[in-house]
């Protein structure tokens, strides 16, 4: 798996989905006003890849579970989402979990017990994209086709909460004045 961190400040485009009014006015209703961009960069998943780790994108705000999000998570599909190609695995209603039962869930997969009663497994189309609280569980599944899968994400937090990725180190100043607020 090949990750390519901050792509917001390496073109126009990025910026673009990063700011698209459509997600924004999702964004709007699920975050407090100023919410931030956290992380934002690029996926490539290469055949034979084995499944990531799950996990879930607000793991490292030091809250216990079950809670309301601090983040939201974006995955956009610039390749489509396929069971085969490494789509992600989502665990619906996970957010809500206690604790125990996230535990439990790690436990069973560190295991190699399955897990698929409790999981879906996320398919889309090139140019989808999917949105959902940083609290829910999930990790991209294995690739087993014979071509890479690439997608990105991003993720955006409550105004009060410390990104994961330090933009003002990443992105130079001079693009930063040409972005959108």
């Amino acid at each position: 798996t090949e990750r390519v961190y901050t792509i917001v400040g390496r073109g126009k485009v990025y910026e673009e989905t990063a700011s698209d009014p459509r997600l924004l006015a999702i964004l709007d209703r699920l975050l407090a006003p100023h919410y931030l961009l956290s992380a934002n960069h690029a996926i490539c998943i290469y055949p034979g890849e084995k499944a990531q780790n799950l996990h879930h994108d607000d793991s490292f705000y030091p809250f216990a579970n079950p809670r309301p999000a601090i983040s939201i998570s974006t995955i956009g599909a610039i390749d489509a989402f396929t069971p085969e190609n490494g789509g992600t695995v989502m665990f619906p209603g996970s957010h809500l979990w206690p604790m125990e039962r996230r535990i439990a869930l790690r436990d069973a997969v560190d295991a190699g017990k399955p897990h698929g009663e409790h999981s879906i497994k996320l398919t889309m189309p090139a140019g989808a994209i999917c949105v959902f609280q940083g609290t829910l569980i999930h990790g991209a599944g294995a690739n087993e086709s014979d071509a890479p899968r690439l997608a990105y994400t991003n993720h955006y937090c409550e105004p009060w909460a410390r990104t994961q990725e330090n933009f003002y180190l990443g992105v130079p100043k001079e693009t930063v004045r040409r972005m959108s607020p």
